[in-house]
């Protein structure tokens, strides 16, 4: 193989992102799930996991063979761990087909509050440099490079044993989805495991997923991100985070559902809205939060007796809420709503590996059914992709 490793620019890379909101310029280059702006106002846990880089590409151009990347890459710590419970992740696609994978190993830690003081405690950044092999090319081929769904990435230089350029825009329907960590994918196999990712392949679309780890929360940084961002289609996923943090009561769940969709919609007037209430979770299903482990080890709600627990969330209590929403909307024929359990129902949550989250079959179940929905024109989800897809034909 050649020794001679070619710079690639700055500017090639910057173009060739994909799945970004935002890219801070600098010391290198970070993708962004917010917007700078939006990233300035943001809670302290959710800018961080906007700086995670669930769905985010690399789409370049080469008939290199292999590619060397020199970057920062920060992993989060749970309260109740010692250590990050995976490796920050490379993974290079060719045709769809995973060909290289390469781990930093270790990196810099951001560690979750504990009780004691509440505050996060950053360690010192940690620089890997990391190779690929892409196997030998006839001429130049796409190379989609995908980070790590569960960790922060500065992209701080790309080097490649042949030129390389960003790959053409994609003239693709643009997803745009926003949910909570099922969404995010961070205990997820790799990157392209997460079940945006797989939905996204199967569908052929060129997906953003705003997923964000124990942060879908209404937040109106993450609705104007996603005002600011190009869209087709919109899907929305909330439930689990308000009900296991005990984050809302049904009063402030309700007004915040509505300026979220009326932050949308003003930016977005003709496209089609999909808010999609929870997956099962057996123990939130009817107690409210904040979430704690059971008996059995997994995760459960709180029993609220009343009047404490006036107005607490439960799953089916967001639903409820949800549907009331949709139902005082009823003059937006772009806004629609579906049931979290299509996706992952009681029948599955035996793959739900801590209660919570479904572990990587589950996730690939949630995959292939939105996939499916999204595919049947007699479906509401599909309904609105149909929508979409003429949306980008049109632009096309």
């Amino acid at each position: 193989m050649s020794q001679n490793w070619l710079p690639v620019s700055t500017a090639v890379l910057e173009s060739a992102f994909s799945g970004v909101a935002d890219i801070d310029p600098a010391r290198g280059l970070e993708p962004l799930r917010l917007t700078r702006r939006e990233l300035r106002h943001a809670p302290e846990q959710l800018a961080l996991m906007a700086r995670f880089t669930s769905g985010v590409r690399v789409r370049l151009v080469t008939a290199a063979d292999r590619l060397r990347v020199e970057a920062e890459f920060t992993r989060f710590v749970m309260a109740h761990l010692s250590e990050p419970a995976s490796r920050a992740e490379l993974l290079a696609e060719i045709d769809g087909i995973v060909v290289a994978r390469a781990a930093a190993d270790p990196t810099g830690l951001v560690f979750e509050p504990d009780r004691r003081d509440g505050a996060f405690r950053y360690g010192e950044p940690v620089r890997s440099t990391l190779e690929l092999d892409l196997g030998p090319a006839a001429g130049p081929r796409e190379v989609t490079l995908c980070l790590p769904a569960d960790a922060g990435v500065r992209l701080l230089g790309m080097w490649a044993t042949d030129e390389v350029r960003a790959a053409p825009p994609q003239v693709l329907p643009r997803w745009v989805h926003h949910g909570s960590s099922i969404s995010h994918g961070g205990d997820a196999a790799d990157a392209c495991s997460t079940w945006p990712a797989l939905a996204g392949r199967a569908l052929g679309v060129a997906w953003t997923n705003l997923g964000f780890g124990g942060n879908a929360m209404i937040d109106p940084q993450t609705a104007r991100t996603i005002a600011a961002l190009p869209a087709d289609v919109v899907t929305l996923k909330f439930g689990i985070n308000i009900v296991t943090g005990d984050a809302m009561r049904r009063r402030v769940f309700v007004p915040a559902l509505h300026g979220f969709l009326d932050t949308v919609r003003d930016a977005h007037p003709g496209v089609p809205i999909v808010v999609l209430s929870a997956i099962s979770c057996p123990g939130f299903e009817d107690l409210p939060g904040p979430r704690r482990l059971g008996p059995d080890g997994r995760l459960t709600g709180t029993p609220r007796p009343l009047p404490e627990g006036a107005g607490a969330l439960s799953l089916q209590g967001t639903r409820d809420a949800i549907a009331e929403v949709l139902a005082a909307r009823d003059d937006d024929p772009l806004l629609f709503g579906m049931d979290g359990r299509e996706l992952f129902g009681p029948d599955d949550v035996e793959h739900l590996s801590d209660g919570v989250h479904p572990d990587p079959e589950g996730y690939a179940t949630m995959g292939q059914r939105f996939a499916a929905a999204a595919s049947d024109p007699g479906h509401v989800l599909g309904r609105a992709f149909v929508i979409a897809r003429d949306r980008a034909a049109q632009a096309g």
